[in-house]
């Protein structure tokens, strides 16, 4: 006996629309083959609650079956003959008991002896073989700011011989460079697109974390100071401890993407490029000369002892 397409999605036969997709969308992110790749049992259960889902989710179709039950796809053929109040029950002269084997009179063939005996189970075989489903695959181009913000994108398919379709597909915040969406708009059609992300000239990506890179002025770097850092959301200041090393990496907590499937954010890892002047005047050559004497414990030239013993008696 088929099981109960409400009972699949764990609704009442009362649900609102809204509360069928709701039901619907959760239970299709539990079972999807992606989330169970090993688990043949998970993926069974996820074409029945996709057909379930394609029958009550559809208010034409979710009509009927509620009128006729399992036999849904009869449904027009059997208001032309009169079944009309649903399962079991007589319908202005006729019963649908006796339509389906259940009354005395009827051949064991049941319905499709109706309809013609041998033809008609040839055609009920045809109506119950799973539809062919045709295949789709494609490329999504994101920026990384569309990873940050989450995006869309509006695609068309068809085949030769088929009318164009229009379809929106959600890019979900947090998306991962290579990851494949797969959507299924109706039994016979399969969409498999696969997500690239663009290369980013302010960062580097590690998951949900980023890195960027951050040029400091060597005195900056030897005194202290502040530094721009680019963040997804804009520049934020950072500050300089004095002797800060080349390379040293300062993490800004919360500042990365949005972690897949989840309200967190990663972290934005913020590394040091320590900028050394390109060229020197002769003054700055000749300080900077000095400056090595002093860190070997040199002596200092005469001169510049005589400058610093005139400004230190100015100073009193």
């Amino acid at each position: 006996m088929a099981q109960n397409y409400y009972e699949l999605l764990g609704v009442n036969k009362s649900a609102t629309e809204k509360e069928i997709k709701t039901a619907y969308r959760r239970m299709a992110r539990k079972l999807h083959p992606d989330v169970n790749p090993n688990n043949q049992r998970a993926q069974d259960q996820f074409k029945k609650v996709n057909e379930a889902y394609e029958v009550v989710g559809d208010p034409a179709h979710r009509k009927d079956y509620d009128q006729f039950g399992d036999n849904w796809k009869h449904a027009d053929q059997m208001r032309n003959m009169g079944g009309g109040r649903g399962p079991g029950q007589g319908g202005g002269g006729f019963n649908m008991n006796d339509l389906f084997g259940g009354g005395g009179g009827q051949s064991a063939g049941g319905f499709s002896d109706m309809f013609g005996g041998g033809a008609g189970r040839a055609q009920q075989r045809q109506q119950q073989r799973p539809p062919e489903i045709i295949k789709h695959q494609g490329t999504i181009d994101v920026s990384l700011d569309e990873v940050y913000t989450g995006a869309s994108r509006r695609i068309s398919i068809g085949t030769s011989g088929t009318a164009k379709r229009n379809l929106e597909v959600d890019v979900p915040k947090g998306v991962l460079d290579g990851k494949k969406i797969r959507l299924r708009p109706d039994a016979k059609t399969e969409i498999t697109l696969t997500v690239k992300v663009r290369a980013d000239k302010r960062f580097s990506r590690e998951g949900a974390n980023l890195r960027a890179d951050i040029n400091v002025p060597l005195f900056d770097a030897i005194l202290g100071g502040e530094a721009e850092v680019p963040t997804m959301t804009g520049r934020i200041a950072l500050n300089i401890p004095a002797g800060t090393q080349n390379g040293r990496s300062f993490k800004i907590k919360g500042r990365g993407l949005p972690k897949a499937n989840s309200d967190d954010s990663g972290d934005l890892y913020a590394t040091i490029r320590v900028r050394l002047p390109e060229t020197l005047s002769d003054e700055e050559k000749r300080l900077y000369s000095q400056l090595r004497d002093i860190r070997n414990g040199r002596p200092l030239p005469d001169d510049l002892i005589d400058v610093l013993n005139h400004k230190e008696a100015s100073a009193e």
